[in-house]
């Protein structure tokens, strides 16, 4: 990772700013701006909110929002906020060949996008921020024009990276849908997350990590209620209840009372009513 060896910079142009420093966390409004911007977070805790959106951050998250898209960073503790960002207009980006930037300007998602630490090592986005950074500590009118040929370098790049991004959330959300498919046909049999994640090609705890994400709720959760409901199934069709939960995946009537009751609120003798 490229180091910054400045303490603070601040730098505006007619189309760009620049921005890095380090304080100590406090309260920040919610607030929009007029150009694009290009946050770097390098270090704290912290999450981004935008509309109803959180999105707890990782170090080295880049996180993009466009303009007039109200947002804030709000600090989980005292831990030092990092950050550099990088802020292009409109009609900057406007004047370069759309095929170019259109990531950035499209809508496919309106709330704005965040970059990973691979996806961005992967284009050497932070190469951008350290150069320009280094750059603008001197600002002749030389510097000052370099600096907009490398943020237009730096969109480009951006741009290829949005892409990746995208191409990897949608691998990804075809992963949570075949496994949702898998999990429907076998729900009511054994359930061994070992042999499901081997069967994806990936370890257990990224795929429940993905799943999660994706419905916000554990494949664990996602299993048991598919249970719950296969058992009501069975007994629309006047199978004793006796009988069902073991047909259902539930291994005895301890563990199928205590998942009704933990999922529902209800005894099975008053859910299955």
């Amino acid at each position: 990772m490229e180091n910054i060896t400045r303490s603070w910079l601040s730098y505006k142009s007619k189309d760009i700013l620049v921005s890095y420093f380090t304080i100590t966390p406090h309260r920040l409004d919610t607030h929009f701006h007029k150009y694009y911007e290009f946050l770097w977070f390098i270090k704290g805790n912290a999450s981004y909110i935008t509309g109803s959106n959180t999105y707890l951050l990782e170090a080295d998250d880049i996180i993009i929002t466009r303009p007039e898209k109200m947002h804030t960073i709000s600090f989980n503790d005292d831990s030092k906020y990092e950050r550099a960002f990088i802020q292009i207009s409109p009609r900057l980006l406007s004047m370069m060949p759309r095929a170019l930037v259109k990531n950035i300007i499209g809508t496919k998602n309106p709330d704005g996008n965040i970059i990973k630490k691979d996806i961005a090592q992967k284009y050497e986005l932070y190469r951008f921020y350290t150069e320009l950074i280094e750059m603008l500590q001197n600002r002749t009118e030389k510097n000052e024009f370099l600096a907009e040929l490398l943020i237009q370098r730096f969109a480009v790049a951006v741009n290829d990276a949005i892409a990746d991004t995208n191409s990897v959330k949608e691998s990804e959300n075809t992963v949570v849908s075949r496994l949702k498919e898998y999990l429907d046909d076998n729900c009511i049999s054994e359930f061994n997350l070992d042999k499901i994640a081997s069967s994806f090609f990936m370890s257990k705890y990224y795929l429940c990590h993905l799943f999660k994400e994706e419905t916000g709720i554990t494949i664990s959760d996602y299993v048991a209620l598919k249970r719950i409901a296969a058992v009501r199934e069975h007994l629309n069709n006047d199978v004793p209840i006796t009988e069902v939960y073991r047909r259902c995946g539930f291994n005895d009537y301890s563990s199928f009372y205590r998942a009704v009751k933990k999922y529902t609120g209800k005894k099975p003798s008053e859910f299955y009513k």
